[in-house]
């Protein structure tokens, strides 16, 4: 019960890796906000979580409006009376039919919609979530980022400058929130087989990711889940602006 009573809002929260935190979670004691901007599939992984005899809370939120953040935060306040952790978790991938190609041939409006969801949607929730924890003198920031910030890719020019911004993102508020006990800090899953729905092209990605790790076998959920709840427990309190790498060694960093 590392997080006990601990109010944590998980955006991103109804489907793969953003579910298998939210669990992750309850079952550490965790009161746990699942923010979506999918209403029923966070509302699915809520009741799951009440019907184990955890807390779970749904707010169809999405992480490009800001009054839909401003929402979700005053929501959380009026259920739970505070806001201990924010998991940053929402993204656009390439799961999600993401544009994959060349800088020089990336649409704008392609460049735009990924930078907005993945980087301007982190900063918005921790522009709204900061005051709030200021006020408790307490907080967990925790952003998840990509190994394709310290590789570079190919193929995804969007994607990867998106999660070098949070990084940044991440240490400038670490810099600033100290002096309010409020730890920020990021983590990069790998390649992680987390989808409901497995297709051939899903399973071939994970597979090549595999090989070139240190650990050569397909990342699971549960291979990241633990780091998310020492980054979100006490276990972390003298710890923030850190960036940690869950990949099986695939990056030695």
């Amino acid at each position: 019960m590392r997080l006990k009573d601990k109010v944590t809002i998980i955006t991103g929260g109804g489907h793969g890796l953003g579910k298998a935190y939210a669990r992750r979670f309850a079952g550490e004691g965790a009161q746990v906000v699942i923010a979506d901007v999918d209403g029923a599939a966070g509302e699915a992984v809520a009741e799951e979580l009440n019907r184990a005899g955890h807390a779970g809370w749904a707010r169809t939120t999405d992480v490009t409006e800001y009054d839909s953040i401003e929402g979700l935060m005053a929501g959380t306040l009026e259920r739970f009376g505070r806001i201990d952790v924010l998991l940053n978790n929402a993204a656009i991938y390439v799961t999600q039919k993401m544009w994959m190609g060349r800088v020089e041939d990336c649409p704008l409006d392609e460049w735009d919609r990924v930078l907005e969801v993945n980087l301007k949607g982190v900063f918005m929730c921790c522009r709204a979530a900061i005051p709030v924890m200021k006020r408790q003198k307490s907080g967990k920031i925790i952003n998840i980022a990509s190994g394709t910030f310290l590789n570079g890719t190919s193929n995804m020019p969007h994607y990867t400058s998106s999660k070098g911004g949070v990084v940044a993102l991440t240490r400038v508020m670490a810099r600033q929130l100290g002096d309010w006990n409020i730890n920020v800090n990021c983590m990069t899953p790998g390649s992680t087989m987390s989808e409901e729905v497995v297709t051939e092209d899903v399973r071939k990605r994970r597979a090549d990711s595999a090989g070139r790790r240190a650990f050569k076998r397909v990342e699971v959920p549960e291979d990241v889940t633990g780091t998310a709840l020492f980054l979100a427990s006490a276990d972390s309190d003298f710890m923030t602006g850190q960036l940690l790498v869950v990949e099986g060694g695939g990056i030695i960093h």
